[in-house]
């Protein structure tokens, strides 16, 4: 409100300053001039206040369309989707140039997309059933895949594809249309990657016209050209990963299964809901965040089976969502135990980046969403380094947050102490964990954080290096029953880190039994075999399920 009572005084005393016969025509120019700048100013902190000066703005000149323009970016920012859409329609039919109708579908894509009447069709025929599926054969629907991308995604989908051709059956992909990109030099991109012997068939890639398509087309597009590949490599049962939204695949997915007549299963990677905006007051609250978990709900609910990370993800699929509890597996993250093993430590690594005579915190990740909370790593970095003990933060990784990050750590003073990797070859990742002394997980409580199990603590302890994690459901999961595998701290309080980790250095035995239990365990319980066999169960089940629904 203040923002608005100081852009009110201001315009009051242009206007008086300017000649009576002037001031009518120049108000409208000022209004849009002076609410522009307000809004330039407030949308990223104070986004309220925006819309409080927009909607004022649009009172007293209705017929302005660029500030309609301006309330319906803010509408949408905040999640206020209905309102969005309503003043993006408004706006298009007003003042129908290009750039407005743009913004209208864009914001009409995404209230379609998540409607609950809508759902893409595989055009033309019906069939009952797709005739001659191949036994055995799995048709997995990725996002994106390897070689292409080295990520947690792409590697936990290699992994499961590997797995389940290990426990006999005969898998292959599909990604997205549109990936991979097109490569810099302009080659086109091939329609095949093999990687391990395993097919991954690509859709249009690098299409770069793709960018024009509206989020509901792009799901129907998906899933008129998939539809194509089920009835060329006749699959068994079709496996949907989650998508970029987590359930555009799914959407996908039982369009496929109902129109080839296939049993399918949907795995919930993690929760998406929330990743339409790193702004914590609307991730959760608002309308476009509600729209997003009911059409999650849906597609869980309409899979034959639902698989996902963790115990914590499994409660809230059957007791947030409502799927039937006898449908819903959990097969963990799991680690490459030929490539993740101890190693001798690069003591020239160590001196390039600086860290030599120093307790090194570490954390490899992407540096794409507040949820993985390496703000509260660095605070506790700069209170320890304050008591005087040598103490350098390695983060490997990068992403959008990255600039934000680094001006934080120099905001705490650390300088050299706080080193950004960046992102590092595929191969070398090892090689950096190596240089950890505590891994540390600093999520903090947001919704994908408190349930989703991240790979990556896995991998530290394969290599038994010791693990320090937030009190998060899912994290306090793999610290195991009485926190023998990983030390905890409070979530987001940077204090309460910086107190278990100056224990923990005051008792090296003590890290050095919690890294033994942890390498133990992984090999143990974690291993991508294990979750092969476990796939092709939750194949037969998805099987038997459909057989019985099916008349």
């Amino acid at each position: 409100m203040k923002a608005l009572a100081r852009w009110r005084r201001r315009l009051r005393r242009q206007i008086r300053s300017l000649p009576k016969a002037g001031r009518r025509g120049t108000r409208i120019a000022i209004t849009y001039a002076e609410t522009a700048a307000a809004v330039r100013r407030d949308k990223g902190k104070r986004p309220d206040d925006a819309l409080r000066l927009l909607h004022d703005a649009a009172r007293r000149s209705p017929a302005d369309m660029r500030v309609a323009r301006l309330r319906t970016q803010v509408l949408a920012r905040t999640g206020q989707l209905s309102d969005a859409v309503a003043e993006a329609s408004r706006l298009a039919m007003a003042a129908p140039s290009g750039r407005n109708v743009r913004l209208q579908r864009a914001v009409q894509g995404r209230l379609v997309e998540t409607d609950p009447g809508w759902r893409p069709r595989v055009p033309g025929a019906h069939p009952a059933r797709l005739a001659d599926p191949v036994p055995g054969r799995v048709l997995y629907l990725a996002k994106e895949s390897m070689p292409h991308r080295n990520n947690g995604y792409c590697t936990r989908t290699h992994e499961t594809l590997l797995a389940v051709r290990g426990a006999g059956r005969d898998p292959l992909a599909l990604t997205l249309p549109g990936f991979p990109p097109a490569p810099e030099d302009g080659a086109a991109p091939s329609p095949t990657s093999t990687v391990d012997e395993i097919e991954y068939h690509h859709v249009m890639p690098g299409a770069t016209q793709l960018s024009a398509v509206t989020w509901e087309e792009y799901v129907q597009l998906t899933t008129t050209t998939f539809a194509r590949q089920v009835a060329r490599v006749r699959p068994e049962v079709l496996h949907a990963g989650s998508g970029h939204r987590g359930y555009d695949l799914g959407v996908v997915g039982q369009a496929l299964a109902e129109w080839a007549g296939l049993p399918w299963i949907y795995e919930v990677r993690s929760f998406f809901e929330t990743t339409w905006t790193a702004d914590e007051r609307y991730a959760e609250h608002a309308e476009y965040y509600r729209r997003r978990f009911a059409a999650e709900t849906r597609a869980m609910r309409a899979a034959d089976a639902v698989v996902t990370l963790s115990g914590p993800m499994r409660e809230e699929i059957v007791h947030g969502h409502g799927v039937p509890e006898d449908k819903v597996f959990v097969i963990p993250n799991a680690v490459d135990l030929d490539r993740f093993q101890p190693r001798p430590r690069s003591g020239q690594l160590r001196q390039e980046l600086g860290l030599d005579g120093t307790f090194v915190l570490g954390y490899i990740s992407n540096l794409d969403h507040f949820r993985e909370g390496q703000e509260v790593l660095l605070s506790a970095a700069a209170q320890l380094r304050a008591q005087g003990l040598p103490i350098s933060v390695l983060l490997v990784g990068e992403g959008r947050r990255r600039a934000e990050l680094e001006a934080h750590a120099k905001e705490l003073g650390l300088g050299a102490a706080a080193v950004f990797a960046g992102s590092v070859p595929f191969d070398e990742v090892p090689a950096w964990y190596a240089q950890i002394d505590l891994f540390v997980v600093p999520r903090v409580p947001e919704r994908a954080g408190r349930m989703v199990s991240p790979m990556k603590p896995f991998e530290a302890m394969a290599m038994e290096i010791p693990v320090l994690v937030s009190d998060l459901p899912a994290l306090v999961e793999i610290a195991g029953e009485g926190l023998g595998r990983a030390s905890v701290f409070t979530a987001g309080d940077a204090a309460s880190l910086a107190s278990v980790v100056r224990g923990l250095t005051d008792h090296p035995e003590e890290l050095a039994k919690k890294a033994a239990e942890a390498a133990d365990w992984v090999r143990r319980e974690r291993t991508w075999a294990g979750n092969g066999r476990a796939f092709d169960a939750v194949y037969r089940f998805a099987a038997q399920r459909f057989a019985e629904r099916t008349p």
